[in-house]
């Protein structure tokens, strides 16, 4: 049987996660003090957070806890990816039940950190409660050496791109809600292992191509909204362009388009970029992995409209996208 953490006991799960993480990077002093020490930067700084809570985000047997805790991170890191930044440092708040195996606890530390360093950051401390359910916080510290784009840039004309292709991780999380953890596929690993698009949208904002731009987490049609709103403008998706995901293609083509547009989770990016900059954005995202699909306009009005191939006017499926308490 697991030794859990209450057993294990405060202090020893304290040091044996100090130990976990030494200071790196900007970090000047790690976890032991009251508060981690950085490095002054130059550029400006950037700060998000995010929380992953067992029943709302994850059921513990959907992914390992190393698993867990690099996705954690992840999602705060596709929100710097989001604003053209890098990230930086940082900490961690966990809430665990006195029941957890203390090894769990070890390997979601070791996951977050695991994942700091591939982005060039590090895990700088945190924080560990009792609770009756497990969550994982992490606050991320990021900079902006090029400058930040943000969701207000959007002017009518702009056309609207996104990265990578849509739907896989709703339908891996709709495949893990109707099963046990042995689900594997395409469409779970892409939920488990989310990819924060960190490269391109650091090009993005050192070749000033993106005006404004948003991470794709509750869905395509919503996450749109939100940029159009801040912005100031109108859209128009034209839905024979969207990038579907390959593991859509076995689903009905009315599900596999609302997947694509609200299911959420994909953690891609969603940009406006100006006419005269398409170009220069087509030679710049050469070389990344990554491709990227004109999906587009943006116009004057409110709103998002979906055309068809014909540039004919498309209902929007019932649910646009995901919100913890149910508006947009």
């Amino acid at each position: 049987m697991r030794e859990s953490v209450a057993a294990r006991g405060e202090r020893t799960l304290l040091e044996e996660i100090r130990r976990l993480v030494p200071a790196a990077g900007p970090v000047l002093w790690g976890p032991g003090d009251d508060a981690a020490l950085l490095a002054r930067r130059r550029h400006p700084l950037l700060l998000t957070t995010d929380a992953l809570v067992e029943g709302v985000h994850f059921r513990r047997g959907w992914l390992s806890p190393h698993a867990l805790g690099r996705r954690a991170f992840a999602v705060n890191a596709s929100d710097v990816a989001a604003m053209g930044g890098r990230p930086l440092a940082a900490v961690l708040a966990i809430t665990a039940p006195s029941a957890l195996p203390a090894v769990d606890l070890r390997a979601m530390v070791a996951g977050v950190r695991d994942a700091a360093r591939a982005a060039g950051a590090a895990l700088a401390g945190g924080n560990l409660a009792r609770a009756r359910e497990l969550s994982l916080t992490v606050a991320l510290l990021g900079e902006a050496p090029a400058g930040a784009i943000g969701r207000a840039g959007g002017r009518p004309g702009d056309r609207l791109f996104v990265t990578g292709a849509l739907g896989a991780a709703a339908l891996g999380l709709r495949t893990l809600r109707r099963g046990p953890s042995i689900a594997a596929g395409e469409a779970v690993r892409r939920w488990r292992h989310p990819v924060a698009r960190l490269d391109v949208g650091a090009v993005l904002a050192r070749r000033r191509l993106a005006a404004a731009m948003i991470d794709l987490s509750d869905g395509l049609l919503i996450d749109a909204e939100r940029l159009c709103a801040a912005s100031g403008v109108g859209a128009e998706v034209r839905l024979d362009r969207l990038p579907q995901a390959r593991a859509l293609a076995p689903l009905p083509p009315a599900r596999a388009r609302a997947l694509a547009l609200a299911g959420g989770e994909d953690y891609e990016l969603l940009f406006a970029v100006r006419p005269a900059r398409v170009a220069a954005l087509g030679r710049a995202v050469r070389g990344l992995g990554c491709p990227v699909t004109a999906i587009g306009t943006l116009t004057r009005g409110r709103g998002v409209r979906l055309l068809d191939a014909r540039g004919r006017p498309v209902r929007p499926p019932a649910r646009a996208g995901f919100g913890h308490f149910g508006g947009r």
